[in-house]
């Protein structure tokens, strides 16, 4: 595995997710950066990879993007960003996480691997079957930490 730092994206970070995340407008990226809801993996001060997450019916975490650059894949960043995440959300007293990849990517087994299951699936005309994934969250109370809140 790789060690990189992993931290909430600042404002510094937006010309480089602008960059490389076309999944989400402008305006959009800029208040999800301002809520804290992109995490940025760093290898030397130069971001390699990112997590961007919501709230799925504005209460289960939903981890909508992850993404390592091309170069640097295969090393356990993304399990990293992911383990990172969700611990946050552990601390911050969620008991469950969502993702979801579609049925012809090969992310539907790295997620499983990583302890998710299937959930459900979305069928969109003409598009391939969208898989949703859950993982359920150990949150005993030692694990919450009172300075991470939950909007």
């Amino acid at each position: 595995m790789c060690v990189v730092n992993i931290r909430v994206a600042a404002q510094t970070e937006l010309p480089f997710l602008r960059e490389n995340d076309s999944h989400i407008a402008d305006e959009e990226l800029v208040s999800v950066v301002r809520r804290g809801r992109i995490l940025v993996a760093e290898d030397s001060g130069n971001p390699i990879g990112w997590l961007r997450w919501g709230l799925f019916w504005d209460e289960i975490p939903f981890m909508n993007m992850l993404t390592v650059l091309s170069s640097n894949r295969g090393q356990g960043i993304g399990s990293a960003l992911v383990r990172y995440w969700e611990t946050q959300m552990r601390r911050a007293g969620y008991s469950t996480v969502l993702t979801s990849t579609l049925a012809d990517e090969s992310a539907q087994n790295f997620y499983r691997a990583m302890g998710y299951v299937d959930a459900g699936v979305l069928l969109l005309p003409g598009e391939p079957s969208e898989i949703f994934l859950r993982r359920e969250l150990d949150t005993a109370p030692e694990m919450t930490d009172p300075h991470i809140t939950r909007e």
